[in-house]
């Protein structure tokens, strides 16, 4: 039996781990935090900090684990790529690769090296150019840490000082405030060959004022495809290429601008942890969770062609990734998971939370009680599906009072598709 390692254990991990056991492989999972969820669908759990590097080569030699792969925290993505090169295994990307798609002034500066459309920006050496609203980020934060939208000069001071405090680089970006759809595009890197797999228009909740709006649904396909790929597909394919990338999983967050054309600010390059490959997988064989344990294990990551594979319009059916925001503070329960599993085209259902657990950090994706995949044949079908989960959904706190923000308006699916 194959073993593999796998660096961190949020609860968005917990797909890539129950993956690896599907397929017959035993699972490691570290994490310096001994409670993480993730742990108890772990094989063997460990409490190894994962950015200790030493730490985890000493233990993989010691029990001769084949395989080391991250999650989903972009945190760890250097410690992985250091422990993967001491030990001499498959790392998908270089640590200067990682640098430019986890640092987003570097990523945009390359963007515009090859032409692909960015958010515009402000300068930081004056101040008083910044058009409000605006937005103020880390370079190197995820999950939403460290965002604000500002707007006036007050709270763009105000903004600055936050940032700063969630940057490990002490560098951050003024962006234009874009208030447009976002969408996400999603790539596969196989063989030095990136391939467009899905895109999905990103639907946010606006029910918080003043904090980043955090996703309520994601819809598949976006109906901004064929602008997307008429306009910005080739140069993608082309950054991707020049940057020498030759494996590995890619999404591209972005903005709908005025006109109608994409605008990217920000990338991952790893496993997305709103777990969009449930749905992509289902939809079109393509499964970014079992691509990475085969590279991880074999240095390859398919015997198929991911190009052949791959149609971002998802062969005429439809899909949502549903997740019900929550309001700060301790849940009491959790009710409907069962039921939702049950349903008609419900891939899978996949809780952040456990009954008695404390939601903290509001504006980030800790504000997500679960992930919900759902697909339909047609988009009548999937606004009944989506309505019927979201009725089932239901999160009170220790009061017995609901901890729900306003659920996503299925509406939209029937009107603007």
């Amino acid at each position: 039996m194959k073993k593999l390692l796998i660096m961190g254990a949020n609860p968005e991990t917990i797909s890539l781990i129950c993956k690896a056991k599907d397929m017959g492989i035993k699972t490691y999972v570290t994490d310096y935090n001994e409670k993480t969820y993730a742990k108890k669908f772990a094989d063997v759990p460990l409490n190894i900090d994962a950015m200790d590097a030493d730490a985890i080569v000493d233990y993989v030699r010691m029990e001769k684990i084949d395989g080391v792969l991250v999650g989903v925290a972009e945190a760890l993505m250097t410690s992985y790529c250091k422990v993967c090169e001491k030990l001499g295994y498959p790392c998908f990307a270089s640590l200067e690769q990682f640098e430019i798609m986890t640092a987003k002034n570097k990523f945009k500066d390359t963007c515009r090296k090859y032409d692909v459309p960015v958010v515009d920006e402000y300068s930081l050496n004056n101040l008083d150019e910044v058009r409000y609203p605006a937005v103020v980020k880390p370079v190197d934060s995820s999950s939403s840490k460290g965002i604000s939208i500002c707007q006036n000069r007050d709270e763009l001071d105000t903004a600055i000082e936050k940032a700063l405090s969630f940057s490990p680089s002490k560098t951050i970006l003024i962006e234009k405030y874009m208030g447009g759809l976002e969408v996400i595009m999603y790539y596969i890197i196989q063989n030095g060959e990136p391939t467009f797999v899905a895109m999905c228009d990103r639907y946010t909740s606006k029910e918080q004022e003043g904090i980043t709006q955090l996703p309520s649904a994601y819809i598949f396909p976006s109906k901004h495809i064929g602008r997307f790929k008429a306009e910005a597909d080739e140069k993608v394919c082309n950054m991707l290429k020049g940057l020498n990338i030759t494996n590995g999983v890619l999404f591209l967050q972005s903005f709908i601008d005025d006109d109608g054309s994409v605008r990217i600010y920000e990338p991952g390059f790893r496993l997305n942890g709103a777990q969009e490959h449930m749905i992509v997988s289902q939809i079109t064989g393509i499964d970014a969770k079992e691509l990475l344990i085969n590279y991880a294990l074999t240095g390859k990551m398919s015997d198929k062609k991911i190009f052949d594979m791959a149609d971002p319009y998802f062969k005429g059916m439809w899909a949502c990734k549903l997740s019900p925001l929550v309001k700060e503070g301790k849940i009491g329960r959790i009710e409907g998971i069962d039921v939702i599993r049950g349903m008609e085209g419900v891939i899978s259902v996949n809780p952040n939370y456990e009954d008695g657990e404390i939601v903290k950090g509001l504006g980030t994706q800790r504000q997500m009680a679960a992930n919900i995949f759902i697909y339909a044949n047609d988009r009548d079908e999937l606004a009944e599906r989506v309505s019927r989960v979201i009725e089932n959904f239901r999160v009170f706190d220790e009061n017995d009072e609901n901890m729900l923000l306003k659920p996503f308006d299925t509406d939209i699916i029937i009107q603007e598709y």
